[in-house]
């Protein structure tokens, strides 16, 4: 019996160890809303998730939108500085009705409040008790953020989802947001790069192949003299083909 009660005793106290390990550990990872902030979160190794970069100044980041199972109402959001619409008066989450009726305060940006894992950011404090949960999804390559309404789960209670890299724990990858040249952006550098070669290739070609001095050095040097006088043509042309003939031969 007494083996029985020290091994038991034995077991019992490793539980215990084990439970307050897990806790601790489970206790160092959790994101802490950082001081002053609405919507920054930091891990203990100074990784975080700030949403600062979605927001939009005084006005809502992620415009009015119909749930996923529409309804009579429409929903906006900005996760950091609060937003004025309607009745709602600084707000991080305000609810509309469709036909502009009803302004409702569903999220107080003072109450912010992340998650311990820094997926989700909910908001308390709206009109009648009413109260948001923002779902962050983290996406590394949604430069662009999705924005999606589910609308109300309970009474006076409501869900968003956010997907963006910037929900991600350390933000975007380094130059996730930087944008390739555009088609034309590329052919206008084509251009001026052959203009530059066929100007500095042809001089080189007339003056030490040619022996060309002063400015028959200049490539088709005939042609760009006349190039004015060519513009004022076509521009003479073209308006010659806007005017209606209003001369008549008299009867």
């Amino acid at each position: 019996m007494e083996i029985f009660v020290s091994v038991s005793g034995r077991i019992c106290l490793t539980l215990h160890v084990l439970f307050l390990f897990i806790g601790a550990v489970v206790g160092q990872d959790t994101c802490t809303m950082l001081p002053g902030s609405k919507c920054v979160c930091e891990f203990p190794d100074k990784t975080k998730i700030d949403l600062t970069p979605l927001d939009s100044g005084n006005k809502p980041a992620f415009d009015f939108k119909e749930p996923t199972v529409p309804d009579d109402f429409m929903y906006a959001y900005n996760p950091c500085t609060p937003f004025s619409s309607g009745d709602c008066t600084n707000v991080a989450v305000c609810q509309r009705s469709k036909d502009l009726s009803h302004y409702y305060n569903i999220g107080n940006p003072s109450t912010a409040e992340f998650s311990g894992t820094g997926d989700a950011i909910s908001y308390s404090g709206g009109e009648e008790g009413r109260q948001t949960d923002v779902q962050l999804l983290c996406n590394k390559d949604a430069n662009t953020p999705k924005y999606v309404v589910d609308g109300q789960i309970s009474d006076k209670h409501y869900k968003l989802q956010v997907t963006s890299c910037h929900a991600c724990r350390g933000g975007c990858p380094p130059g996730s947001g930087k944008k390739g040249l555009s088609f034309g952006s590329i052919l206008c550098i084509l251009f001026v790069v052959l203009v530059f070669v066929y100007l500095i290739g042809g001089i080189i070609f007339n003056r030490y192949a040619r022996g060309a001095s002063g400015k028959e050095v200049i490539p088709n040097v005939s042609l760009w003299e006349e190039f004015p006088l060519l513009v004022k043509d076509g521009f003479v042309f073209v308006a010659s083909c806007c005017k209606s003939d209003s001369s008549y031969e008299s009867i």
